[in-house]
């Protein structure tokens, strides 16, 4: 009997060496050509055909009604000829004429036929020589569809998102807790599949990191996981310090990050844990400094110290001193007092692929501050000291943290070759303070003012945006008429009276003149005006809108990758899901060019899931002409040797 073969959990296709956040998916469509070359067209047929062809049918029926018509005529001349003379003849002449003029008739037509007969042939074998071209062109634009499906399908459709080479750190912002878990279980699969070890601090206090864990279990990684404060007594958040390390961390995880403390507290603080731990010994764990803090308000000690110790503690101040110290002593015992059973049950250790310290589910206390700047502390001094010997340290949650000690426990990591993930639920206060100490991705932001500081993070752009739009329409039109008249009306009389030789004479003449004119003046004048412009202005707008980010889904991310002095913005998805879909690599897509827009099938601009939001700009030097940098050179100085001036040359060995 045969065992049945259990298939493996999807989940084991993360533990693949490669760091990815995600999958970032380029459509391979986006890269299909189109076939430039276009259709044959149809030739058409010679005019001088249709026309010979147009015209041999017009001229047929003129031509036939001619020939009938003569032909008739030469008929009925010929019989009447023959039966006025009653000759023959004049009947084989008719016989004749109707003979001919049917033969002409027949000519005519077949003539026609002819030209017909040439058009058709012509357009037989034009369209067949079309039919033949078109045949060739289809073969070859199929040829090239099989051709672009064949190198289609050949595509990966989805690739790794990575973080750009030389990442020190990777800080997440934003964000679900379905999304933290996707984005813990993907990049942090990656993470022990190719730096090995790791550390995964979950302050969250909802365990995110448990898929992460069990797939850290499927593929044989063994996982040490640890609940604070639940679990503080199996947890020595203070083993491998020394008096004076143990102290900095209490005082940094006393006070954190808080604004009402002062200076000289911390000194105080610190100067009276220095003194109980000298007087200790080598023997210093929380219990006995609690037990220290008690003999000095005059309490008991024991049974964490001996009666001697006790002496000691007591006696190391005078009574008045220790009066002073009341207020401080209490609040010290106060913030230790919860960490009393820290370190009490150890366990044998064991090496571990993976160490998980996570806080529980018990809302914010003022303990569970304290804890996660201790382990904060702790970490510092972990891999300073080179002790951590990880390939990769996860702080899940760290909001709370105070910048400086990010900022810290980056540059250590760094030094020690560690790759550091700090995960932020908000961007406010210290995580403000935090961004950009690394690769940076932003999740969902919901609040507006955060989304905003995101979109001021990620940059703006320059673009031309369309501002005005103008469009008049105007017409004018003048009609005039202009009437003149003119009327004149003169007179004119003479009159005379002469006499001689005995005879007299009178003479009177008239003479009326009337004038009339008359003239009209027509002008039309007609316009019209019509104008459409256009502006666009200039504008910085971001790149990213902060209502993008506040409605991103749960499993998109949004990474800032900055490379060769530019920056990129690529959309990531980090759903586990995806590494069950075909077309899928868990490395980067190599970079193809898109083709042009006149030969694309669906032109694009750039891919939709990638912006350049900045791009490197090299600082040349102008080119200057020999005689303007000669004329600009202070004597003795930027010149060749021997052009300088006075002040000698020296070679390598001019010190003496």
């Amino acid at each position: 009997m045969s065992e049945a073969n259990i298939e493996p959990s999807p989940l084991t296709r993360l533990a693949v060496p490669g760091e990815r956040f995600g999958w970032i998916f380029r459509d391979r469509n986006l890269f299909r050509r189109r076939f430039t070359e276009p259709p044959p067209e149809p030739i058409p047929v010679p005019l001088a055909l249709v026309e010979a062809a147009r015209n041999a049918k017009l001229r047929m029926t003129n031509r036939i009604v001619i020939a009938v018509g003569v032909t008739l005529g030469a008929v009925i001349l010929f019989a009447c000829c023959g039966g006025a003379t009653n000759s023959a003849a004049f009947g084989v002449l008719a016989a004749i004429a109707f003979i001919a003029g049917g033969g002409i008739v027949a000519l005519i037509v077949y003539s026609a036929g002819q030209a017909e007969g040439a058009l058709q042939r012509k357009t037989d074998e034009l369209r067949a020589a079309y039919q033949q071209a078109y045949g060739q062109w289809d073969a070859r634009r199929q040829a090239h569809e099989h051709g672009q499906q064949q190198m289609i399908s050949g595509m990966l459709e989805w690739g790794a998102a990575t973080p750009s080479p030389g990442t020190r750190r990777v800080d997440v912002f934003g964000g679900t807790t379905w999304g933290w878990e996707a984005v813990l279980t993907i990049f942090g699969g990656s993470l022990l599949s190719t730096h090995g070890s790791m550390v995964v601090v979950d302050f969250s206090g909802e365990t995110l990191c448990g898929e992460l864990a069990d797939l850290a279990r499927q593929v044989g990684s063994s996982v040490d996981m640890r609940h604070i404060p639940s679990q503080l007594a199996e947890v020595d958040l203070l083993a491998g310090l020394g008096k004076q390390q143990l102290i900095d961390s209490l005082v940094e995880a006393m006070h954190g990050d808080s604004t009402t403390g002062s200076r000289a507290d911390r000194v105080q603080d610190s100067m009276l844990l220095h003194e109980i731990c000298e007087e200790l010994g080598d023997d210093v764990t929380i219990g006995r400094l609690i037990a220290g803090l008690r003999v000095i308000t005059d309490r008991s000690g024991g049974p964490a110290l001996t009666l001697a110790e006790a002496d000691r503690i007591r006696d190391s101040m005078p009574d008045e001193t220790r009066r002073q110290l009341h207020g401080n002593v209490r609040r010290i015992e106060a913030f230790l007092r919860p960490l009393g059973a820290m370190g009490t049950a150890i366990r044998p250790a064991t090496p571990s692929a993976m160490t998980i310290l996570a806080t529980d589910r018990d809302g914010r206390s003022a303990q569970n501050e304290l804890l996660k700047d201790l382990v904060v502390q702790w970490l510092t001094h972990w891999v300073g000291s080179g002790q951590g010997k990880v390939g990769s340290l996860i702080v899940v949650g760290a909001d709370e943290i105070d910048h400086r000690h990010v900022e810290k426990l980056g540059t250590l990591c760094e030094r020690q070759g560690i790759r550091l993930v700090v995960m932020f639920e908000h961007l406010r206060e210290s995580s403000l303070h935090a961004i950009g100490g690394g690769e940076v991705a932003f999740m969902r932001l919901a609040n507006h003012d955060e989304a905003r500081q995101a979109a001021e993070f990620i940059g703006k752009q320059h673009k031309f945006v369309l501002s005005q739009l103008t469009r008049t329409l105007g017409g004018n039109e003048t009609h005039s008429v202009a009437d003149t008249e003119g009327y004149s009306t003169s007179e004119s009389q003479t009159s005379g009276w002469s006499s001689g030789h005995g005879h007299s004479s009178r003479s009177r003449s008239r003479t009326w003149t009337n004038t009339y004119n008359w003239s009209q003046t027509v002008t039309n004048a007609e316009g019209t005006t019509w104008s459409d412009a256009a502006s666009a202005q200039r504008v910085y707008e971001y790149a990213v809108e902060p209502r993008v980010l506040q409605d991103l889904p749960d499993y998109a991310m949004l990474l800032v990758k900055s490379h060769d002095r530019g920056s990129t913005l690529q959309a990531v998805e980090c759903d586990p899901a995806i590494v069950m879909l075909p077309r899928l690599s868990m490395q980067p897509l190599p970079p193809m060019a898109l083709p042009h827009q006149h030969e694309a099938v669906h032109p694009v601009s750039g891919l939709p899931n990638e912006a350049t939001i900045s791009q490197p700009v090299t600082i040349a030097p102008q080119p200057v002409s020999p005689g303007a940098a000669a004329a600009n050179t202070i004597p003795g100085w930027g010149g060749a040797p021997g052009q300088s001036g006075p002040y000698p040359q020296h070679g390598p060995g001019w010190r003496r």
